[in-house]
């Protein structure tokens, strides 16, 4: 490496470093973030590793919980497709790593470190994948030097590209010679996407459009139980509470038969008294739904929600009543379930539009709107039903597609 080069790659990362000092140490706790602490960039700093093998092996990264779903799909397909191969996969996130280790298990999941050069040549030099794949649409210009040292092609799939990310591509286009445009091939959610991609100079021959993966059905998800009507919020965050609590209140007035399952987005960080003053003192606050017969439930363990979900009539997707962005639109409808979400859905704006496309979920504009909507879908079971089978169908085409995608990944290994 050219002296000049090693100074500018030294440099970059002892920014990086400063910045995830300031970000976890400094900023997130001060912004009650649920992803940031010391104790956090501890494990990006030091992260346990999968063994070496000799298999073939393949490396998916996703960013958060919503992308850690399509690691853990693609994982499922491409071990299906070859039962041999090493499928590993990371996170950059609590929440996205806590998905990836029950899909893969502690020894086949860690956390992404820092992307410095030297902890990436060192993460490629002791992992030796065969391919790396990306999933949606975070960059980074060590992980890719890294990459292109190892002669390791990269893959991004459901890739997103917002107007903003888009822009700033444009304004800085050499972020975009040292990562993306370095890219094997990128598969676009939609056309808009690989419009913008093809824009920013990705060649033709290097994009496919991928559709949404997200919408693939997951092969171990638990079977239904509606024995009990009810009704779940799912990934709550702490700064949606003020906006959601009077209409889970109004609910539990006017349907009090119904349980109601409140499933935080990071359990254990909101204290129990904070919890029943706003609740009451009948709140059960569990880590399983089978320790309680309460009808209002603060089930405060991760992992449990697509089980709350997959006994529920109606799940409403939390993160969307804030400007946090959303997480999976969808996530109710693969388990049985009618999906309700807030208007704040800018980080799900293609499945958004999917879903309003075939009529498989509905967008209420504030919280105050949503006792209305949960009601009139209550006495409305057929409408209920049409939604879910509805999402099936469209399920059933990005299952196809996901295939092909996993296809095409183990022949990029080779």
């Amino acid at each position: 490496m050219p002296q000049q080069t090693g100074y500018r790659w030294q440099a970059y990362g002892a920014l990086i470093e400063a910045l995830s000092w300031l970000h976890y140490v400094v900023v997130s706790p001060l912004g009650q973030s649920d992803e940031g602490g010391a104790e956090w960039l501890g494990k990006r700093r030091r992260p346990v590793l999968p063994e070496s093998t000799a298999a073939r092996r393949i490396w998916v990264h996703a960013v958060s919980a919503g992308e850690a779903k399509v690691a853990e799909l693609l994982r499922q397909q491409l071990l299906a497709l070859d039962p041999t191969l090493s499928v590993v996969l990371s996170a950059t996130t609590y929440s996205g790593y806590a998905r990836i280790e029950r899909a893969a298990g502690t020894e086949s999941a860690f956390i992404m470190p820092l992307d410095t050069l030297g902890e990436q040549s060192r993460l490629f030099e002791h992992l030796q994948p065969d391919l790396l794949v990306l999933v949606e649409s975070e960059y980074w210009p060590a992980q890719f030097a890294a990459a292109e040292a190892a002669g390791v092609p990269v893959v991004v799939v459901n890739a997103t590209l917002s107007a903003r990310s888009f822009s700033r591509h444009r304004r800085f286009p050499a972020i975009a010679r040292h990562t993306l445009l370095k890219a094997k091939r990128i598969y676009p959610q939609d056309e808009q996407t690989l419009v913008r991609y093809r824009d920013l100079g990705v060649r033709d021959t290097r994009l496919e459009l991928g559709g949404n993966l997200k919408l693939a059905p997951l092969g171990n998800v638990p079977p239904p139980d509606r024995s009990r009507p009810t009704i779940t919020f799912g990934n709550i965050h702490a700064d949606e509470l003020d906006t959601l609590t009077p209409a889970i209140l109004e609910l539990r007035t006017r349907r009090p038969a119904r349980r109601i399952v409140l499933v935080p987005r990071y359990p254990g960080r909101i204290p129990p008294a904070e919890l029943h003053r706003r609740f009451g003192a009948d709140l059960a606050i569990v880590e399983s739904l089978a320790a309680t017969e309460a009808a209002l439930v603060w089930l405060d363990s991760m992992g449990t929600l697509a089980d709350a979900y997959a006994r529920s009539e109606i799940g409403i997707v939390c993160g969307t009543f804030s400007p946090i962005g959303g997480h999976d639109l969808s996530e109710p409808l693969q388990l049985g379930a009618a999906s309700l979400y807030g208007p704040h859905v800018e980080r799900q704006r293609a499945l958004d539009q999917s879903l309003k496309a075939m009529q498989g979920a509905i967008q209420v504009g504030s919280a105050a709107d949503l006792p209305a909507a949960i009601l009139s879908l209550l006495d409305d079971p057929a409408a209920r039903d049409a939604m879910v089978t509805r999402y099936r169908q469209l399920s059933d085409t990005a299952a196809i597609r996901l295939r092909q995608i996993a296809g095409d990944l183990l022949a990029l290994a080779q």
